[in-house]
């Protein structure tokens, strides 16, 4: 059985490096990263360390970048274990080694670890708040939801990343207590997963139309659920996350539009909820009822088959009016939304 451990880059090395050195205290799997053109020495470190590299040397989002991990992955065989996370997550030691196990004990498809998000740690551990440039400034939301802004608040301080790496994971596993595989009714499960192939052959490929970003993965879960793909979680395989900080934190650049506009076009005006002027998420399901048909997208299978056009797609957002800029709206009624 092979298991690949996958992320996706694009700059933030600050971030990779506690990463990919905290990946590696796990069972020595293979570590693929997929970089998407960072600037800021992230690919020069990688080529010193032992994983395999896959450089795109442009930005061509998350949903290309992730179906390439799943071409590599799914060429090893039918058996390979597939464990996706973000580069802004701080794995604890044990995480990789507990999804894996409780897959063993199991035939689920996805098997999610569970998250502590940085604000939701500063909560908890408020001495701890030194190491973010907000210090005792931060204002932690009950979700955390504070993560998401633009502004530098809860951007980890380079100087003393490692230190609060050590103590974060010393905490984190000392109040962790807990062995359990349980069923969840959420679409979108936390942030980092095991995947078995029989879950990408029911799902697909992501949709390259929501380049960059935002929004692929909540299609994705649409298009899940209506296949009825159920989500299990390992309480007992835990990271920390900084929660979006790659995409706020030392990018020249921004590209960071949550698409809306073809969130709804696919799903419907419905999929996405509006309490007022204000934005109140994505739904998903939002009908339970599989989309009308419409260009690429299998109805009867519910999934991508094949990338044949993606890259054209997303080169057409490339230079689309509405890439190249954050929703600051969005973000905004996010960060005030305290639930």
């Amino acid at each position: 059985m092979k298991v690949i451990i996958s992320l996706i880059t694009f700059n933030c090395l600050k971030y990779t490096k506690l990463c990919i050195n905290n990946i590696k205290c796990s069972f020595p799997h293979e570590i693929l990263v997929i970089d998407n053109g960072s600037t800021d020495g992230t690919v020069e470190w990688l080529r010193t360390q032992n994983v395999t590299l896959i450089e795109n040397g442009q930005n061509l989002g998350y949903p290309y970048a992730h179906n390439t991990i799943y071409d590599y992955a799914w060429g090893y065989g039918d058996d390979t274990l597939l464990i996706l996370l973000s580069n802004d997550m701080l794995p604890l030691p044990n995480a990789f080694d507990a999804l894996i196990k409780a897959s063993d004990g199991s035939d689920a498809s996805i098997i999610s670890g569970d998250t502590v998000a940085s604000p939701v740690y500063c909560a908890r551990y408020p001495e701890d708040r030194r190491f973010f440039a907000g210090g005792d400034t931060i204002a932690v939301g009950a979700k955390g939801y504070t993560s998401w802004s633009s502004g530098p608040h809860y951007n980890l301080i380079e100087e003393t990343a490692k230190e609060f790496a050590d103590i974060a994971i010393s905490k984190l596993t000392t109040s962790l207590h807990v062995d359990e595989l349980v069923k969840v009714d959420s679409f979108f499960p936390p942030g980092h997963r095991l995947y078995r192939k029989s879950y990408f052959d029911a799902v697909g490929y992501l949709d390259a139309n929501f380049y960059p970003v935002y929004s692929a993965d909540l299609d994705y879960s649409m298009r899940a659920s209506l296949v009825g793909q159920n989500v299990y979680v390992a309480l007992s395989s835990v990271c920390l996350e900084f929660w979006s900080r790659c995409l706020y934190e030392n990018i020249v650049k921004v590209k960071d539009i949550r698409r809306d506009d073809y969130y709804r076009e696919k799903w419907g005006l419905q999929a996405v909820g509006f309490a007022g002027p204000e934005y109140s998420g994505w739904r998903v399901p939002f009908n339970g009822n599989p989309p009308s048909k419409f260009d690429g997208y299998d109805t009867s299978q519910v999934k991508i088959s094949s990338r044949e056009g993606e890259i054209e797609r997303i080169k057409q957002q490339m230079v689309s009016n509405i890439i190249g800029r954050v929703d600051l709206s969005i973000s905004k009624s996010m960060d005030n939304k305290n639930v």
